[in-house]
């Protein structure tokens, strides 16, 4: 039986495959390059006291895994597009975008959470999906800014002011659109999961907590199904 209906296995696994090397790779990249570098001695003293770690050791541990964990977030950053563009009828688009549905006559780009864009980028990134829809020979086409993880867990489509057949899209909503399934983005996280147990089980062993504070923080980003 297959992990999720609307996306093959095969691909499914191979996509998170590649996001974790990403994601292992930028960890590595980022112990060494604190090693490397001259460390801030006031950034080390306020980690210090704010995050109340008097050890040396630990201190320094804190202080790379803080390097590693914004270099592992960067290496999720295109795991979304990935899926999206795995689902039948979709493709990933080269320049302008990041993803094609002919059939359901969408576009949209895709970002992972809500403050990944400063102003200018999001104009940018609006202008460009204003520039896309216009060319497209039907009006009946629409783009999407895909916000995954939006500021508040509620589902929302609103219009891009200015803009004709422009929206901003939370992303259970998109998933949805997507998929035609309201759960799609929580069954892929529990897919997901599965698969990172496997090859990862120290992260589900007897005493480990980690899992708990993710399943968490799924309610909190995406609220509950």
């Amino acid at each position: 039986m297959s992990r999720l209906s609307w996306i093959d296995d095969d691909q499914l696994e191979k996509i998170v495959s590649e996001m974790l090397s990403r994601a292992e790779k930028a960890k590595d990249k980022a112990h060494k390059r604190i090693k490397t570098n001259v460390i801030d001695p006031f950034a080390s003293l306020v980690t210090s006291a704010v995050v109340n770690i008097n050890n040396k050791d630990q201190l320094s541990r804190a202080l790379q895994d803080t390097s590693a964990i914004s270099a592992t977030s960067n290496a999720v950053g295109n795991f979304h597009q990935e899926i999206l563009g795995a689902i039948e009828g979709f493709r990933n688009h080269d320049a302008g975008y990041d993803l094609e549905c002919a059939e359901k006559k969408i576009l949209a780009e895709v970002k992972n959470k809500h403050n990944t864009m400063n102003s200018s980028n999001r104009e940018n990134v609006i202008n460009k999906l204003a520039t896309a829809i216009s060319q497209k020979p039907s009006r009946d086409w629409a783009a999407y800014l895909v916000i995954i993880i939006p500021k508040k867990p509620e589902p929302y489509k609103k219009p891009i002011p200015g803009k004709r057949n422009v929206y901003e899209i939370d992303g259970v909503s998109f998933y949805k659109l997507a998929t035609g399934s309201p759960t799609a983005l929580h069954d892929l996280y529990r897919a997901v999961e599965k698969i990172i147990i496997e090859r990862y089980p120290l992260i589900n062993s007897k005493d480990a907590t980690a899992l708990g504070y993710c399943q968490e923080a799924l309610a909190e980003a995406f609220g509950t199904e």
